[in-house]
């Protein structure tokens, strides 16, 4: 659910900010000879839960901040627009203390205008606000991957026990002598994916494209199992967020032993490139079976 959550209120953070913004706006446009009866009912009722859509939309940054791959009070645009919302809000209270509304508008106005520029330069940092078609894949993949860690264990292990009784003794004798790399529990896991693709050995490269173009993967097969990957190559940007899927893609690739694992939050474009590169990689290895797709 980490991929949902942090979507979700990542897109309803951004939803509350232009709600909150346009109610100034529309005042400045609805002046006038042109004034619309219609826009002034839709500013009357922006203004009346104008204090409720500014506390949703801190408590919605902060739930997708703290499901975000950065830790909550990490440095990063995302949490300065966070705390330039509480700070807003804070303006908003000193009307009390200030009667004098030009006394606490002018900079609850202004704070809002920098709210706007930072919340822009979060979503170029992130790499783009993720559109409904990757969500979608993403979020059934999480959920099928949950499915499978809650009830599809004992029928994966029994499956890699069935085929690995199968299997040739030349496959045997050579995945014997990677044991000493590879964990037991990657090994188990050998046939390869739930033992429908057999690879032949070898060390192949795979490209694709992440947030940006030319990802590049190196993976290495040996006793059907595979060893390693490694990112070689990217154009990504954003360190903050696609350095968390370079490190823990790959990982999660050579433990699970299959080229489509969950996503990173706050990396999804990165963790996808990374994936569709070692199908890429793996297709010429393919002696029988077929490869998932992402």
């Amino acid at each position: 659910m980490t991929i949902i959550i942090c979507v979700l209120t990542a897109w309803l953070s951004v939803i509350f900010v232009v709600l909150l913004a346009i109610i100034y706006l529309l005042r400045i446009v609805n002046k006038g000879k042109r004034k619309s009866e219609f826009i002034t009912k839709i500013n009357r009722k922006l203004r009346n839960s104008h204090k409720i859509m500014g506390i949703a939309f801190v408590i919605t940054a902060a739930i997708h901040g703290f499901f975000s791959s950065c830790k909550i009070w990490s440095l990063n645009f995302g949490t300065l627009c966070m705390m330039i919302g509480v700070v807003i809000g804070l303006t908003y209270m000193l009307r009390k203390v200030f009667p004098r509304k030009l006394t606490w508008i002018k900079p609850h106005r202004w704070l809002t205008a920098v709210l706007i520029v930072l919340l822009g330069l979060h979503i170029w940092e992130v790499g783009g606000i993720m559109g409904p078609e990757v969500f979608l894949n993403s979020a059934m993949r999480e959920v099928e991957n949950s499915v499978d860690v809650l009830y599809g264990s004992g029928s994966k292990v029994e499956a890699a026990e069935i085929t690995a009784d199968s299997t040739s003794s030349a496959n045997t004798d050579t995945r014997s002598t990677t044991e000493t790399t590879v964990p037991d529990s990657v090994t188990e896991k050998a046939n390869l994916f739930l033992g429908t693709v057999d690879l032949k050995d070898g060390t192949y490269t795979g490209v694709a494209d992440g947030y940006g173009p030319d990802l590049t993967v190196k993976v290495t097969v040996a006793g059907n199992v595979i060893s390693t990957v490694q990112v070689v190559s990217h154009h990504e940007d954003g360190v903050s967020h696609y350095g968390r899927a370079i490190d823990a893609i790959p990982a999660a690739i050579v433990a699970q032993q299959t080229p489509v694992v969950d996503s990173i939050s706050g990396a999804t474009y990165t963790s996808d490139g990374i994936m569709k590169a070692v199908i890429n990689a793996l297709e010429p290895a393919v002696i029988s079976g077929t490869l998932p797709s992402l």
